[in-house]
């Protein structure tokens, strides 16, 4: 199998376990304040992925290190696979598995907006900026867009990394 593909599965299914994880922990639902905060932590799945995916691309390189657009490359493959994953099961969430989450969130935020003396207005502008953010058509730009945005990122920094590394001979 093709090590992108490979590791893009493996990113996509870890994204979801992690979110079926947090929903499990009731942060989506009775702990909204922990949930707003455990989300950054899944961006440790494709970082660790990633780096395994260009480790193995940076010894597999014979002639010399492994160059800067090989890594991106492979990285936005690798995040784009795992992004079709991650979008196709967020659909799957919001309709059958906790389609009641962005209420209950949105509830949490508004109150927590409210406290903080936030106008009416702007937090109705917020609720408009999440609910289409987490439409199809949103979650195609937020996942998709954004989650292979983030591989190419963490992609041009693990490569950058990987070539400082010396590469041992191959025994």
């Amino acid at each position: 199998m093709n090590p992108e593909i490979k590791y893009g599965l493996i990113t996509g299914a870890g994204v979801c376990l992690w979110i079926i994880a947090e929903y499990l922990l009731g942060f989506h639902t009775t702990r909204p304040e922990i949930g707003e905060y455990s989300g950054f932590f899944s961006n440790l799945i494709p970082l660790i992925t990633l780096f395994l995916l260009l480790k193995g691309k940076h010894k597999s390189v014979t002639d010399g290190p492994l160059r800067v657009g090989q890594g991106l490359s492979s990285g936005l493959y690798a995040s784009f696979i795992a992004a079709l994953i991650v979008y196709v099961f967020l659909l799957a969430y919001n309709q059958f598995i906790n389609p009641g989450w962005l209420d209950n969130a949105l509830d949490w935020k508004v109150a927590q907006m409210r406290a903080q003396g936030v106008t009416e207005t702007d937090i109705r502008k917020q609720i408009t900026f999440y609910r289409q953010a987490n439409s199809p058509a949103g979650l195609l730009a937020t996942t998709i867009v954004g989650m292979t945005l983030v591989g190419a990122s963490f992609s041009f920094g693990l490569t950058l990394l990987l070539r400082r590394q010396p590469r041992l001979p191959s025994a």
